[in-house]
């Protein structure tokens, strides 16, 4: 045989080994759109954005879990009377006042002769299971 039908057998011999490769079709290259990626940031931002108000709004209408100021005035008991009604003992100084705090706004009630001490909140151990359970006992400690 002479060279060129060796050289020629060969390649048959790789046609048939690997179709594939001699029969694919030029592929053009594919270009991901950036709307996918983008989209995925912009979904992501959304998502923390409303986890940070959603967890904002839970810390706000939840009393108890954000704890107020030891300044010049604090807030000793909340009880809600209504939907937005509610009684709040405040403490200035050493006076101590019982507001009420509706739509229409804050109304003093009165103002104690002798102040009172309001059970001391057992302090909170920074697990979810345990405040879920101080809430199932209607927020009293012990």
């Amino acid at each position: 045989m002479s060279t060129r039908a060796r050289s020629g057998s060969a390649i048959a011999w790789a046609v048939w080994l690997a179709p594939g490769l001699v029969w694919a079709e030029p592929q053009t290259p594919v270009i991901a759109p950036a709307t996918g990626y983008l989209s995925q940031l912009v979904g992501g931002l959304v998502l923390v954005l409303l986890a940070i108000v959603v967890l904002a709004w839970f810390l706000r209408r939840v009393p108890g879990v954000a704890t107020p100021g030891q300044g010049a005035i604090r807030l000793l008991a909340v009880r809600s009377i209504g939907v937005r009604e509610r009684l709040m003992l405040i403490q200035v100084g050493a006076e101590q006042i019982l507001i009420a705090v509706t739509s229409a706004g804050v109304t003093h009630l009165h103002t104690l002769a002798q102040p009172i001490e309001p059970p001391a909140d057992e302090p909170w151990s920074g697990d979810f299971a345990s405040l879920l359970e101080r809430f199932k006992r209607g927020g009293k400690p012990g």
